[in-house]
């Protein structure tokens, strides 16, 4: 007989925090040190009449994966969560029924390499912030 070392599954609200945490760390990461790649695919991006299409479905994916499984408010950093999945949907919603307002948003905020470093760092104190109340 052979003994396996599993680790109990994690409950579902709590692998929404782990999957929301990761990937604010790593995209934060990304943003953070690589802005002016993020700089030039937003560029290249913002022109395609399919960006707003896209991004909007992965917006509505994500956020519904959020909210419809940790729709959690309380007073402690799982709200972080939850309101992250809010925003995803919210973004969602004007990209794919308003994406001439989305358009026009873009266009009036200057995409410099700096904008995308602040993104990144949002990110990552979100994200941090999520994990230490995981570790906690």
């Amino acid at each position: 007989m052979t003994l396996a070392l599993q680790s109990p599954p994690l409950a579902r609200a709590e692998f929404v925090e782990w999957f929301v945490a990761c990937a604010l760390l790593v995209v934060g990461t990304s943003l953070l040190a690589r802005p002016r790649v993020w700089v030039v695919a937003f560029q290249s991006a913002i022109g395609h009449p399919m960006a707003p299409v896209l991004s909007g479905l992965y917006a509505l994916l994500a956020g519904l994966f959020v909210v419809l499984s940790h729709n959690i408010w309380v007073s402690d950093a799982r709200v972080l969560v939850t309101f992250v999945g809010w925003f995803a949907l919210a973004a969602a919603f004007v990209l794919l029924l308003a994406p001439e307002a989305y358009a026009a948003l873009v266009r009036r905020i200057p995409l410099t390499p700096q904008l995308v470093a602040l993104r990144g760092l949002i990110r990552i104190a979100l994200g941090g912030v999520v994990l230490g109340y995981l570790l906690s």
